[in-house]
């Protein structure tokens, strides 16, 4: 949790703001991780707009792919395409994957829905109706794969 705190620090006047967001978001939805997702997503496409040095607005789903497409190892793309498979257990492309995530990220931003995507459980992969997908995924894996490449993308960025 306080890695969250640090990154909503410059967001709120105090880190005891700050603090009080993210326990509210655990508290209220525990184990609905589309809200942190769309945080997450949102920094991957904010990767691709700085690469791109993107200033206008709008294009964020494009951005959101060429994060996945550019950004993203091969590796790490391998685990989230058999993280996301379909009803009949084929892999997600990774270009269906971002489509997907990106989905989910409107759904929060634009809905408030925040509720209906869950990711692997207990060893247990999650059924999603919308988008219609299979996760074989756990939430911390994914997180992970998006830090590791975010990292990597601003270190290249800076050296």
């Amino acid at each position: 949790m306080s890695k969250w705190i640090g990154f909503y620090c410059q967001h709120f006047s105090s880190p005891d703001e700050a603090e009080a967001f993210v326990a509210s978001v655990e508290a209220i939805r525990p184990n609905q991780y589309a809200l942190k997702l769309m945080f997450l997503i949102i920094c991957a496409e904010n990767i691709a707009k700085l690469f791109h040095k993107y200033t206008g607005v709008g294009e964020s789903k494009k951005h959101v792919r060429i994060f996945f497409d550019k950004f993203t190892s091969n590796e790490d793309k391998g685990i989230l395409e058999s993280g996301f498979k379909r009803h009949d257990h084929s892999n997600l492309t990774i270009d269906e994957v971002a489509s997907d995530l990106y989905a989910i990220r409107c759904d929060v931003v634009h809905e408030g829905k925040y509720w209906g995507f869950q990711f692997k459980s207990h060893g247990m992969p999650m059924l999603n109706l919308d988008p219609d997908v299979n996760v074989h995924i756990t939430y911390e894996e994914f997180k992970a794969v998006i830090a590791r490449n975010c990292i990597n993308a601003i270190n290249s960025f800076v050296m």
